[in-house]
């Protein structure tokens, strides 16, 4: 039987779950975003989805403004500027799907 990886994202580093874990097509990563922080302003040829787990913010996707909340699950197209930006008052934390080439 193979056994199961589980990770707590507790002193953690990204990927939770990546190509040392086994994984072979995707890896898992958990982001947190402080009141007012945001991820960079970033383009990559992949896309990618995420799930936002708690709080609220915009995502900004080739210069359009969306707002995103928890509960939300967003798929970002490849080659796309995008940015994440928590404009609540609370954390604003996702859990992102990348293509294991993300990581290699």
């Amino acid at each position: 039987m193979t056994e199961p990886v589980i990770r707590n994202f507790e002193g953690a580093s990204n990927p939770l779950l990546g190509p040392g874990d086994g994984v072979s097509s995707y890896v898992m990563l958990y982001v947190r975003h402080e009141p007012g922080s945001s991820s960079p302003d970033h383009v990559h040829p992949w896309e990618h989805q995420a799930f936002i787990t708690e709080g609220a913010g915009i995502l900004t996707c080739d210069g359009v403004k969306y707002p995103v909340k928890a509960g939300d699950a967003v798929l970002v197209p490849g080659g796309v500027p995008h940015q994440f930006t928590n404009t609540g008052e609370v954390m604003m934390s996702r859990v992102t799907v990348n293509p294991v080439e993300s990581v290699k």
